[in-house]
């Protein structure tokens, strides 16, 4: 859980600091940058929405569950291994983007 909570702040850094190179004077030469932090927020988007659904699960499936079966960590290590690359994925092509457009 440290290793998810860890690579989904450093993403979070990532997109903070590209909102101030968007916000900055050159933001008009973010060529590279551009259409992949659209591309980057969308698919980011639809993973933490599924995410979101597997550790919110409806009001019904509450009621029916004992309490340490709603307290059991809803991922298999593979779920976790696969958004640590998704995310580390967009991290490292966003820091490329963001030198790339640097130079």
């Amino acid at each position: 859980m440290n290793a998810l909570m860890n690579s989904i702040m450093a993403l979070q850094t990532a997109f903070q600091q590209v909102q101030n190179l968007e916000k900055g004077p050159g933001a008009t030469k973010l060529i590279a940058l551009k259409p992949l932090l659209e591309s980057s927020s969308l698919e980011l988007e639809k993973e933490f929405n599924r995410i979101l659904q597997i550790l919110q699960p409806g009001l019904r499936q509450k009621t029916k569950r004992k309490l340490g079966q709603r307290l059991k960590w809803p991922f298999q290590k593979t779920d976790v291994e696969q958004i640590l690359q998704l995310l580390e994925r967009h991290k490292s092509a966003l820091i490329l983007a963001m030198n790339a457009d640097q130079m």
